[in-house]
C-alpha cells in the first residue's frame, strides 16, 4: 500500500469512542491554527492564569495568560456585569480578543494590523474546537 505523504490533522481529543479525552500533544497544533500574519499569540488558560498551551511566541504567552485572565476576572467581579461572551482589547503594544470556554480562557493577541473581526472570528474557532473536549475535563 502506498501511504500518504500528508499527515491529518490533529484532533484535540482523543480519537476513541467517547472523545473525552482532550490530547494535549494536540492543544499546540490545534491553538496554532489562530496563528497568522499579525497575530504573535493564542494561549489557553484556566481561569487562575495557569497556561495549559500556547502557539505563536512563547516567551510572551506567559504574560498574554496573566493578562487575561486579571481583565476576565476584574469583569466577573462587578455586579451585574451580565455574561460576557467575547472580550476584545486595544492597547498601546497590540490586541487581544479573550474567550471563555467552559471553565478556561482562550486568548488570542495580534498587532494592531490585524482587524478585531478576524482576531474574533479566530477566538470563536477555537472555541468551536475546544468546547467539547474542554467541558468535560473532570466528568
Amino acid at each position: 500500500r502506498a501511504s500518504s505523504a500528508t499527515a491529518a490533522p490533529r484532533r484535540p481529543f482523543g480519537e476513541g469512542s467517547g472523545m473525552s479525552l482532550l490530547d494535549p500533544k494536540a492543544l499546540p497544533e490545534v491553538l496554532g491554527e489562530a496563528v497568522s500574519p499579525g497575530v504573535r499569540v493564542v494561549t489557553l488558560l484556566n481561569r487562575s492564569g495557569l497556561q495549559l498551551g500556547s502557539a505563536g511566541n512563547n516567551a510572551a504567552a506567559a504574560t498574554i495568560a496573566a493578562i487575561a485572565s486579571k481583565v476576565w476576572q476584574s469583569h466577573e467581579k462587578v455586579d451585574d456585569a451580565g455574561a460576557l461572551g467575547c472580550l476584545l482589547i486595544e492597547c498601546s503594544e497590540g490586541r487581544l480578543a479573550i474567550k471563555s470556554i467552559a471553565s478556561f480562557l482562550v486568548a488570542c493577541c495580534a498587532d494592531a494590523s490585524v482587524p478585531f473581526g478576524a482576531l474574533k472570528s479566530k477566538v470563536e474557532m477555537l472555541h468551536a474546537s475546544l468546547q467539547w473536549p474542554l467541558q468535560h475535563i473532570g466528568q
